[in-house]
């Protein structure tokens, strides 16, 4: 037995090959994540290992609540004068709220590698930079790493504008500089200015950190001790600690990327295990007679299971070490991939390590041998006398068995979702519950699809019938003729098109209810938010606008958290007195304009029935400054996209309090009898000092959003759509493999007369009727996910179902489009078949 399967793999190398190429399709994308992730690792790795190469020690604040995350300017000359230290340098940063424009007026984009601002550190022990060219910056000037000034078009001794926290400034370009000796900064924009200049840039009075190197023959230990005694609630920590907690902030970001990224090579797999089964179905359909001839002279039904079993395991072994080689290509394909939407990978090496390896051959021979056990025993159950007989056939299509197996699957599946969506907490059992609830509904749905296949096709393929003629009248009883193939063979494109359906549905969800909310609530004429990354600009852009004749009211609106019965909150605070002009929140106790308390506070109906808060009540707040403060409650108000946190305090309290000055955004209504045309020429010189600040119409502010969200769902779509093309290469895979099953069928029809563009277009057609019947059933699944996430959702993000029906018919469409193209090729080999010698088959 063990010769007779090497024999038939070397007789049927199409078919091999055939089988082959879906198991790699599942080996290489896992492979690729790993590869992605891996490298990404190791750059980071190596860049942690560079930022803190010259710093033996550093002495930094407490990170606890209350405590300033600043250190006194006094401090760097206290460590200084300590015995055994030989340099000490202040370490400032600032992460993407400082950005030049280059000559060309472009702002270089946040999306992708960070921008990253450091105070410049003469001291080359203590310098993470070298200069390469020019001079160091001061006050006034800057400099560049060279990769950076290089690939945006900076150009030394030239000036520039910069965008900062604080406002425009005008700054020379003075030098460019290398991050270690080969200026490895990942696609990173690294900017260097003078110590002082940066801090009133970003408003900060204090050092984050301060460096130290230490003398030869130091005590480190010694050291370390007497820097901790130099100011109260600080901490000093060696160069292994902090390469040690660099690397766990980089790898914080790479898990994401490596999570997004195995998630979907996990929705690649189970899309390819689809394809895997269907084709050992149809390859050991095709054998039936072969095997029946072996039954009949002695092999037993075992005997038979085992040697498709080692076919399996050969073409899973084989398919691993392809799908390792094609991972990499992959993976230079996924990279080329997130830049397309924005989000830049850094460059990092190819790491193609043991573990990956020996999953890719776990996956691409456990997969294969799991996908035929089923075939396999189908196959060796078929009696020998009736599988010498042409078109016999295993199974039956309305068995009882599949119909409840599939039926329990479907109804555990949705109560396994429901658990997650509404009933667990923890992300990763969130995540977990979700991903088996999914896998049990496809799997259900699956094996009741045969049910229906015929039906749907048939209607599917009525027009195609009174249009096409003949072609699409065969084809539509093609698509019927076996509902179990057509219905596996769709179920593949059925799980791709049910994910793009509910991201779909949940986007349009989302935007339908922040539409709603922004129609029903917003008063003012306007709202005022950052363009970049909503961090915070200076208070002196509400007094800017307040002070313009064209505005009537202004109202900042700030975020910091706050202690609130021993746990951590975010709040928000504004002024409380404008609220009712500006916005209508849906009070439904008390109100803003209620009494004259001197630290009021607003809290949220759900806050307020989960906490039970009343109006009158006081509630106890601790804020990060370290101050604290009994807050009258005022008013409950409904919960929603306006004021998105619990509790909505008066700027009063949080001046008083010493909260962050700086404002995420501005409500502001116009003077009576201003036009919309002379606000935005009042509001220009505002944005032309401030650039960071984007003034919208509430209309405006909308769309804007909106189009956030679409570009979020856009990367989400192209990545399924990865496993919608492994869907269409299923198809075709399938139709490849039917061609040689149905050899005398075809030559039969072409023998009556059909011509070969006929046939070809009945082919075509046939995988445009499967297409439209998995999409039928995706799009199906997938609104029904979307209205269950919907539910799940809180109601400040949505609470109303909305489906794009017009964008999900075009879904449908592009899939029956998609299957044409998919056909191509089996039909260019159906139609040129020869007559006499595919009768003779």
């Amino acid at each position: 037995m063990f010769r007779l399967t090497i024999k038939n793999l070397a007789a049927n190398r199409i078919r091999l090959a055939l089988t082959t190429f879906a198991v790699v399709l599942a080996v290489s994308f896992v492979v690729a994540s790993f590869v992605l992730t891996d490298g990404l690792r190791s750059s980071f790795g190596s860049l942690s290992e560079d930022i803190v190469s010259g710093t033996d020690l550093e002495l930094r604040p407490v990170d606890d609540f209350g405590q300033s995350d600043l250190l006194a300017e006094s401090v760097l000359a206290d460590v200084q004068a300590i015995d055994g230290v030989a340099a000490a340098a202040p370490v400032v940063a600032a992460e993407n709220n400082i950005r030049p424009i280059n000559g060309a007026g472009e702002e270089i984009s946040l999306s992708g590698p960070p921008q990253i601002a450091f105070g410049w550190v003469g001291d080359a022990r203590l310098s993470r930079f070298a200069l390469v060219d020019g001079t160091d910056p001061e006050v006034g000037q800057f400099t560049m790493d060279l990769d950076a000034a290089e690939n945006h078009g900076f150009v030394v001794g030239e000036r520039y504008d910069v965008i900062t926290p604080t406002g425009r400034v005008e700054l020379t370009l003075s030098g460019l500089t290398s991050f270690g000796e080969n200026n490895d900064t990942l696609g990173a924009t690294l900017m260097q200015f003078d110590v002082d200049q940066l801090q009133e840039m970003v408003d900060r009075q204090g050092y984050d950190s301060v460096a130290v190197a230490l003398a030869a023959g130091a005590d480190r230990a010694q050291v370390a001790e007497v820097m901790a005694d130099v100011a109260p609630s600080t901490e000093v920590v060696d160069q292994a600690t902090l390469e040690s907690e660099t690397k766990a902030d980089f790898n914080q970001g790479i898990d994401i990327i490596g999570n997004i990224l195995l998630g979907f090579a996990g929705l690649s797999l189970f899309v390819s295990i689809f394809i895997i089964y269907n084709t050992f179905s149809i390859v050991l359909g095709q054998r039936t007679r072969e095997l029946a001839l072996l039954r009949t002279v002695g092999a037993d039904p075992a005997q038979l299971r085992r040697s498709v079993q080692l076919e399996a395991l050969v073409i899973g072994a084989v398919a691993s070490i392809i799908g390792i080689v094609a991972g990499v290509g992959v993976a230079f394909g996924l990279r080329s991939l997130f830049g397309a939407v924005g989000a830049e990978l850094p460059d990092s090496p190819v790491i193609l390590s043991a573990r990956t390896m020996l999953v890719a051959a776990a996956v691409g021979v456990g997969v294969t041998l799991a996908s035929s056990i089923a075939p396999a025993r189908k196959a060796s159950r078929v009696p020998p006398i009736a599988a010498l007989r042409d078109g016999a056939e295993a199974g039956s299509l309305r068995s009882r068995t599949r119909i409840s197996i599939g039926g329990a699957l479907t109804v555990v599946g949705l109560a396994t979702i429901a658990v997650g969506l509404f009933v667990a907490s923890a992300t990763a059992s969130v995540v977990a519950t979700l991903a088996l609830g999914s896998i049990g509904v496809f799997v259900g749905v699956t094996m009741l699809s045969p049910i229906v296949a015929r039906p749907l096709t048939a209607l599917f393929g009525w027009p195609l019938h009174r249009t096409t003629g003949l072609s699409g009248r065969l084809a539509q009883q093609n698509a019927g003729r076996n509902p179990q193939r057509t219905a596996t063979t769709a179920a593949a494109l059925m799980i791709g098109l049910a994910l793009v359906a509910m991201t779909l549905t949940v986007g349009e969800s989302v935007k339908a209810q922040l539409r709603s909310t922004l129609d029903s609530s917003v008063k003012a004429d306007y709202l005022a938010s950052e363009t970049g990354d909503n961090t915070a600009f200076p208070a002196e852009v509400a007094a800017a606008f307040d002070r313009l004749p064209e505005t009537d009211q202004v109202a900042s609106f700030r975020y910091e958290e706050a202690m609130v019965d021993g746990e951590l909150r975010l709040v928000m605070a504004t002024d409380l007195a404008m609220t009712d002009t500006l916005f209508d929140l849906g009070v439904e106790q008390g109100g803003a304009g209620e009494g004259s308390v001197v630290d009021p506070l607003m809290v949220s109906n759900e806050e307020a029935e989960a906490s039970d808060i009343e109006v009158g009540d006081v509630v106890a707040m601790s804020f990060a400054s370290g101050a604290e403060r009994d807050l009258t409650v005022i008013g409950i108000y409904q919960d929603d996209i306006v004021t998105d946190e619990p509790f909505l305090l008066d700027l009063s309290t949080w001046e008083a309090v010493g909260a962050e000055a700086g404002d995420t955004w501005l409500a502001l209504s116009l003077a009576e009898g201003v036009t919309a045309e002379q606000a935005d020429l009042a509001f220009a010189p505002i944005a032309a000092d401030y650039p960071q600040v984007q003034v919208d119409t509430a209309g405006g502010y909308v769309e804007r959003i909106e189009a956030t969200i679409d570009q979020a769902l856009a990367a989400v779509n192209v990545m399924v759509a990865l496993a919608v093309i492994i869907a269409l290469i299923g198809i075709a895979n399938t139709l490849a493999l039917s061609v040689f099953e149905r050899t005398r069928e075809l030559g039969l029809l072409r023998a009556v007369g059909m011509t070969r563009r006929q046939l070809r277009r009945m082919i075509r057609l046939e995988a445009a009727l499967v297409a439209l019947f998995g999409a039928a059933l995706g799009v199906a699944l997938g609104v029904l996910f979307g209205w269950a996430a919907v539910l799940a959702l809180p109601a400040t993000v949505t609470s109303t179902l909305s489906i794009p029906v017009s964008r999900i018919l075009i879904l449908v469409a592009v899939a029956g489009a998609a299957g044409l193209v998919a056909a191509w090729g089996p039909a260019r080999r159906a139609g040129r078949l020869d007559v006499l010698e595919a009768i003779a088959a």
